[in-house]
């Protein structure tokens, strides 16, 4: 029998979850447990009209939240991992979801998930507003549509990360400081989200971004192409033996990858490659010769070369 929830029950529930995570000089920052299966809730208040909300659940059961009309601020939604049964879901791993503010809907429908992993922004419209206004005390034309009034229904779009929003995300959650530094360098995180964002708005109300309009089983292979070239990362496919194992011509592959993931195959292979020597060098102490290898790199010196365009340091400043 599916579970049907008030706001204020929701609300309550979550406040009264056992706080696992809490210390006086992080004090904006609580992590509670997940209520409604397994796992964790994280509640950062960055400051008045700006918070941060991290999950990581397991939810074994559905339940329906049946809310009032209520005020919804800016939100900011990227979803990190998602693993379910329920292949009609709204949302993917590797997606982000926009929401203006104004009036929510009544009835959000939480299906079962073998694990979500998100990372949520809110931001209440009077500071995006103070950010966004220009000389004349307006938003520009191609943001009005972001704030709305009270008694509005929100706007609400769903988009693909780019290479560039995942690493800021893995930033947000691999944050390496504390206190008041931890909440300008998440601060400073979040604006560089809300920014790449808001640019594609930007973009697709000006006509000069064009939106997906792939057929929804060539989406799926695209998908595949990606989870191909994440196995394979040290040796991967040719573009036509990639296209070839999806089932996709080479051109549609190639452009394809580029709607989906905001960037080229050889691009967001690149991406990845950098990340995980990143990863290992700080993470597990490997050598440098040893990591070049693991990501495909034959040369020390192409990876070294690689390693600082990406990251502004060599690999070996890297390694303790």
């Amino acid at each position: 029998m599916t579970l049907i929830l008030s706001q204020a029950d929701y609300l309550k529930l979550l406040d009264q979850a056992e706080i696992i995570n809490n210390t006086i000089l992080d004090s904006f920052d609580i992590t509670r447990k997940y209520q409604f299966g397994e796992g964790y809730w994280r509640h950062i208040q960055l400051r008045d009209g700006i918070s941060l909300d991290i999950s990581n659940y397991q939810q074994p059961k559905s339940f329906i939240l049946k809310c009032h009309e209520r005020k919804h601020p800016l939100e900011f939604l990227f979803f990190i991992l998602v693993e379910s049964e329920f292949k009609n879901l709204e949302f993917k791993t590797g997606e982000y979801f926009l929401s203006g503010s104004g009036m929510a809907s009544e009835c959000a429908v939480f299906e079962p998930s073998a694990r979500v992993v998100e990372v949520a922004i809110h931001i209440h419209p009077n500071v995006f507003y103070s950010f966004a206004e220009n000389t004349s005390g307006k938003l520009p034309k191609e943001l009005q549509h972001l704030i709305r009034r009270w008694d509005q229904p929100t706007y609400e779009r769903y988009g693909t990360q780019t290479p560039a929003m995942l690493l800021a995300v893995q930033q947000i959650l691999q944050c390496p400081y504390q206190g008041f530094t931890k909440q300008i360098y998440l601060e400073s995180k979040v604006w560089e989200l809300v920014a790449m964002v808001v640019e594609q708005e930007v973009q697709i109300n000006q006509g000069c971004f064009q939106i997906n309009k792939l057929k929804p089983s060539d989406i799926d292979r695209i998908y595949n192409v990606r989870e191909i070239l994440l196995k394979h990362l040290d040796n991967p496919p040719s573009l036509i033996e990639l296209a070839r194992q999806v089932g996709l011509n080479d051109c549609t592959m190639k452009q394809g990858f580029k709607q989906v993931f905001g960037t080229t195959v050889f691009g967001y292979l690149h991406h990845c490659r950098m990340e995980l020597a990143y990863k290992l060098l700080i993470e597990r102490n490997m050598n440098v010769t040893e990591v070049a290898r693991i990501v495909g790199y034959a040369s020390l010196p192409s990876f070294s070369n690689a390693f600082r365009k990406k990251f502004g340091v060599s690999p070996k400043s890297c390694h303790r």
